[in-house]
Order: structure tokens, then sequence, then C-alpha cells
């Protein structure tokens, strides 16, 4: 890249040496962007300002030198003035910009900017813990006599993303303000920052090379969600749930509205209150929604229209905003319907299903309007009978499957989930069936699969309902037909996987 180019997008380099840093930029394939040297990480400073012109020449980015100290939540334990002298060099050197936090230039006094001339002076305020009040915050920090103020604190909840899009919104027009919140509720303001008016932010250099909570591959940023092309016209849908910052969701759901040329961005929202994703739903005005745990049950109560067989099932994993007014649908209960019977006649069929949540009542529901003889068995026994009062099915205590013939058995347990991927939740040694679905799809090969295939069963991943439920949502929102085979490779390709076929 030029460096008269001014990136929007700066990757944070940081590593024991200045080698480290540059071997992780050249990991970067995005194009036109700028890089973040966290000097605080160095290790090892011998010649430092020739060592670093050299490599900003190579990198040929526009840079920013960082040298956080420890009272702002960086690694450089030194005096201020110390610091200010490695910043100093870092600019005499070719660093475009430099970044000092508040708690620095409190300590140093205002007149300490201008040392670091001719580069342009990002003053920076980071809260790790919380977003405190933000107005007061920005007038501060805009008194200084700096190019850049930069706003970055910790978001306990969604909401917190909207308090810092009032504040990029009503500072947009000056183009000196970057503010995005850390954490993994913070996610919706790093992806949405541009869009809502900060001059520029933030991603890592990959998925490991992180530094701050929530920070994204900038090439993720680029490729996936395409952030620097959002606009006001852009429609946003997202996923709710308490651990929706891990979801392949948002890798899927991007990688098709790309392939269709939709205006939109679908974002990982996560909470621990669902009244605090409705705030943000509504403020933001979604377009739509997926929901996954635990909010599939309690979300039904804020919908206009629910699609009748959610309603029987008691879940709902997909809303879509049509005319003003939420419309809930479960493409959970189709997706096991069509995933299963591709391998067997489902009328008159005897499926086991282990679990008594959202998409097990979804799994049971469905197979039942086919025709199939369901068996529930569930950890929590209440709920099990509970879901097979309602359909009339059969209880099993669980564990107590020993001898039982079923022609499928569906996990829809959370069992054997990354990180726990050596538990199981069944022996298949003690009971026989022809077809083992395993819903849990991190990891794409769960142990319960293994040994299926060992056994010579039929294995179906929770990949391919996943994909299935999924593009069904895709349609729902947007009236077009799902790549659900680029889908599929989307999420393989984000959990590194070869296609696996039964």
């Amino acid at each position: 890249m030029s460096k008269s180019a001014t990136p929007r997008i700066f990757v944070t380099l940081a590593g024991p040496t200045l080698a480290a840093m540059e071997a992780q930029a050249s990991g970067i394939t995005a194009s036109q962007i700028g890089y973040e040297l966290r000097l605080d990480y160095l290790q090892q400073w011998g010649n430092f300002d020739g060592e670093l012109r050299e490599m900003l020449d190579r990198l040929r980015a526009h840079a920013i030198a960082t040298c956080r100290h420890t009272m702002a939540g960086g690694l450089f334990t030194g005096s201020v003035n110390e610091q200010m002298e490695r910043l100093e060099a870092a600019a005499r050197a070719g660093c475009q910009r430099v970044d000092i936090e508040i708690a620095s230039i409190d300590q140093a006094g205002a007149e300490a900017l201008r040392r670091f001339r001719p580069a342009k002076v990002i003053v920076s305020h980071h809260d790790y813990r919380k977003t405190p009040p933000l107005r007061d915050l920005y007038r501060k920090l805009a008194r200084l006599p700096a190019n850049f103020i930069k706003i970055a604190t910790h978001a306990r909840n969604l909401q917190d993303n909207l308090r810092l899009e009032a504040l990029l919104r009503a500072h947009r027009a000056g183009g000196k303000l970057v503010a995005h919140a850390l954490g993994p509720s913070g996610l919706p303001s790093r992806l949405l920052a541009l869009k809502w008016g900060s001059a520029f932010t933030y991603g890592s250099a990959g998925s490991h090379l992180a530094v701050a909570s929530g920070q994204l591959p900038a090439d993720v940023m680029r490729s996936v969600y395409r952030i620097d092309r959002l606009d006001a016209r852009t429609s946003l849908y997202a996923v709710v749930g308490s651990r929706a910052s891990v979801s392949l969701s948002p890798i899927m759901q991007n990688s098709a509205l790309h392939a269709k040329h939709v205006n939109a961005i679908y974002l990982p929202c996560e909470t621990g209150k669902l009244s605090d994703f409705l705030v943000f739903a509504r403020r933001l005005k979604l377009a739509g929604f997926s929901v996954t745990m635990p909010y599939k049950t309690a979300v039904i109560r804020e919908l206009d229209w629910v699609e009748p067989l959610a309603a029987e099932i008691g879940a709902c994993n997909t809303v879509a905003v049509q005319h003003g007014r939420w419309m809930g649908w479960n493409t959970d209960a189709a997706a096991v319907v069509e995933v299963l019977s591709k391998r067997l006649r489902l009328t008159g069929s005897r499926v086991l299903i282990m679990g008594a949540g959202g998409a097990a009542r979804a799994a049971a529901h469905a197979l039942r309007a086919e025709g199939a003889e369901v068996l529930i068995t569930a950890r929590r026994q209440t709920a099990a009978q509970r879901l097979a009062r309602s359909i009339s099915a059969r209880v099993l205590a669980w564990g107590a499957t020993d001898g039982l013939d079923v022609d499928a058995l569906i996990n829809a347990t959370p069992v054997g989930m990354s990180p726990h991927v050596e538990a199981l939740p069944t022996d298949l040694q003690r009971l026989r069936t022809r077809v083992v679905f395993d819903m849990v799809y991190h990891p794409l090969e769960t142990r319960l699969l293994a040994d299926a295939r060992r056994r010579g069963l039929t294995a179906i991943s929770g990949i391919e309902m996943l994909v299935s439920q999924g593009a069904r949502q895709f349609e729902i929102w947007t009236g077009q037909s799902a790549p659900r085979a680029l889908m599929e490779q989307a999420v393989l390709q984000a959990l590194g996987h070869a296609r696996v076929d039964d």
C-alpha cells in the first residue's frame, strides 16, 4: 500500500521484537490497511530507530506507534518521560501517528504532545471494566491539542454499544473520533464503528493474535463483514445468545449475503439478558435476527406473530421484521426433517432424542408430525416428561437405554461440544441404531460421531443442520434462494476442516 493512502483499518502488531511484529504483518492478506505497533510489548530495543525505519520502509504502510503504560492497561513499566522518548523515536523513524493515553498526559502536561511532531497525535482513554459517562470524557479529551481522540471502553451489555454509537454520530463531522467497545458484548461496535462515523478502527493480525478482548482479525473484518463498505442503506441482521461471540452463523450468513449481493451485515450479539438485546435491536432497527441459547423460548413473548409450528414447539430461532411487525419461525424443525429424510423413511421410524431443550423440542415435534415414533431422554426428567406429553412420546430415564433398538439417535444436548470434546452423551455399544445425528458442530467430528463411523453407522454432523436451518433463515429474510454450498464451505473453512462425507 502506498504511504499516501489513508487506511481505515489498523492491524495491531504486538511481539517481543520488531522482527516478530513484521512476521505478523506478513500474514495479512487484506489490502489498504495500516499498522499499530505496540512498542510496550518489545523486550529488545537495540538499534531501535534504524530497525524501525527499515521495517516501515518494507511494510510501506501508515503506522501508529503505541507504548501503552501499565497504568493504562499496557505493559510499559518505565517512567512517563521514558514512554514519551520511545514514542518520539518512533515518530522520527517514520510512524505517521503516535498514540498517548490521557493518564500519561495528565502527568506530563498537554505541552508534551508537541514533542511528537510531525507525527499526528492520538489521545486515548481505555476503560477495561465498564463504559463510563462518555460526554464529559469526550469533552476532556477534545480540549487537548490532538489530531484524533480514541475512546475504548468495556461493554457490560449490548446497550453500551448504543452509547458509543450516539457519541460517534454526534461527532462524526469532525472526523477525529475513534471509538469502540471491548469484550464479547462490544463486537457490534467494532463492526459498525466506521458506519457510525469512527475515523478508523482496529483489528488483529490473526485469530490468536488479538491484544484486546473482542478484537477481530482484520482479514475477517474485511472479507467476512466488509466493514468498510457499509453505508446508510445497509440492513442489519444478528444472532443473539449467551455465547453468540463464538457462533459460526456470522461467517455463514455474511458469506451468503455477499454472494447474493445483499447490502447487509449479520452481527454477533452476546448478552446475558434478552431484554438488553431487545432494546439494542429496536434502537438499531434490525431487519431480522437468529435466536440461540438460552432465548429461543423467551423471545416468543416479544413477537407480533409466531408460526404455528414454532408456537407448538414453544421455541423460536428466527425473527424477521416485516412492515414493522416482529414475526417468528422455527427453522430447526424443518432442518431436522430435511437432514434425516435423506437417510431414512421417517414415517414409522423410531427415533431417540437426547435432550429436552429448544433444539430437542423442535426435533420431537417435527418428527412426530412426519409420523415417526419418538423417545425422549434427558438429564432433566421433568423437562423430558413435559416434552413427551406434548407429543405423546415415551420417556426413558437418562442413561437407561441399554438394549434399545431405534432407527436413529439424535444428540440434542451440548455434551461433546468444545472444549469438552471427550464427553459422550451415550455409549453406542449399549443400543442398536442405524443413524447417529449429533447436533453439536464444534468440533465437526465429535467423539460420538467418530464412534458411530467406527461401527459402520450413518453419521450426521451438526454442520448439516446448521446450514439447513441457516439457509431457511436467509430465505425468510431476503426472499432469495440461499447459496447452501457456499454457506457450508464458509463454515467448514472457519472450522479448518475439509468436507466429511457419510
